[in-house]
């Protein structure tokens, strides 16, 4: 008789047990977070005028370094010299495809190398 008290008791725990459990799982809220985190955007400039023509300027065609920039590039360039006979074309390369693009002293020089300029991207 003792044993079977002792068991009916140890039913009678696991079942409290499973009914708080499962009370207190009912109360229980996860917060999800995005592990990407949030970077801020940098800054961004506004587009310069767009030239009425591209008759008598100085295109720089800028290869960014990646594979297939420069094949466009090239057939760019050809176009360009039919289009417009008396343009300047120069190709002007980026220092290397894994360089970040935010390089301060770069772009002015860039800028100063023609009127214009296109930046080609391989891949």
């Amino acid at each position: 008789m003792k044993k079977q008290s002792n068991w009916l008791r140890a039913a009678a725990l696991v079942c409290a047990s499973l009914f708080l459990a499962g009370a207190a799982a009912a109360q229980v809220t996860l917060e999800v977070m995005n592990p990407r985190g949030e970077i801020p955007p940098p800054p961004t400039m506004g587009i310069n005028a767009r030239v009425s023509s591209l008759a008598g300027k100085k295109i720089v065609l800028v290869d960014n370094g990646k594979f297939g920039a420069d094949n466009f590039l090239n057939v760019l360039a050809q176009i360009l010299k039919q289009k417009y006979p008396d343009a300047t074309i120069v190709m002007y390369p980026k220092p290397s495809a894994q360089t970040i693009t935010d390089m301060p002293k770069w772009y002015p020089t860039v800028k100063q190398q023609g009127d214009l300029f296109i930046f080609g991207v391989g891949d």
